[in-house]
C-alpha cells in the first residue's frame, strides 16, 4: 500500500497490481469493500498487461473520511490518484457502488476515461423515471 495526499489533506490508500508500466485500470469497489478487492489470481492482470490500480473510498480502510461526501467528489479522487501516478488517460471499471463514481469520474474529466465499464451499478432511488422495483 502507499498514500495520496489529496488536494484538501486527505490521504487515500492505494494498492496496484499487474504490470507497473502496462495498461493503467483503474477499479473502483464495490460498498463497503476496499482497496483489496479485485480478482484473486493477480497474474491475470500481468497476463493481461494490465496495471491495476485500487483505493480506498474516503472513510473506507486506510483513507481519511470526507464528511458530507457525494458520488461525484469520487471523481476528483481518482483524478488525484491518476495524477500521483503520472498518469493522464486511463481506464475506469466500477462495480456495485462503484460503478457510479466511475460514471462520474468519466463524466467530470471525459478527456482522461479512455473507456469506462459498471457492473451492477445502483442508480439513485429518485432518479426521473425510474421504477426502482422494476
Amino acid at each position: 500500500m502507499h498514500t495520496v495526499i489529496t488536494r484538501d489533506g486527505r490521504t487515500l490508500a492505494v494498492e496496484q497490481w499487474g504490470v507497473p508500466d502496462g495498461t493503467p485500470v483503474f477499479y473502483l469497489h464495490g460498498t463497503p469493500v476496499g482497496r483489496l478487492a479485485r480478482h484473486p489470481d493477480d497474474s491475470l492482470y500481468t497476463r493481461l498487461g494490465i496495471r491495476l490500480i485500487t483505493f480506498d473510498r474516503p472513510g473506507l480502510g486506510g483513507s481519511t473520511p470526507l464528511p458530507g461526501r457525494r458520488v461525484v467528489d469520487g471523481a476528483d479522487d481518482v483524478a488525484a490518484v491518476a495524477d500521483a501516478l503520472g498518469l493522464d488517460e486511463f481506464a475506469v471499471y466500477g462495480v456495485s457502488g462503484g460503478g457510479p463514481h466511475a460514471l462520474a469520474f468519466a463524466a467530470r474529466h471525459p478527456g482522461r476515461a479512455v473507456r469506462v465499464a459498471t457492473l451492477a451499478a445502483p442508480a439513485p432511488r429518485d432518479a426521473e423515471g425510474l421504477d426502482w422495483t422494476a
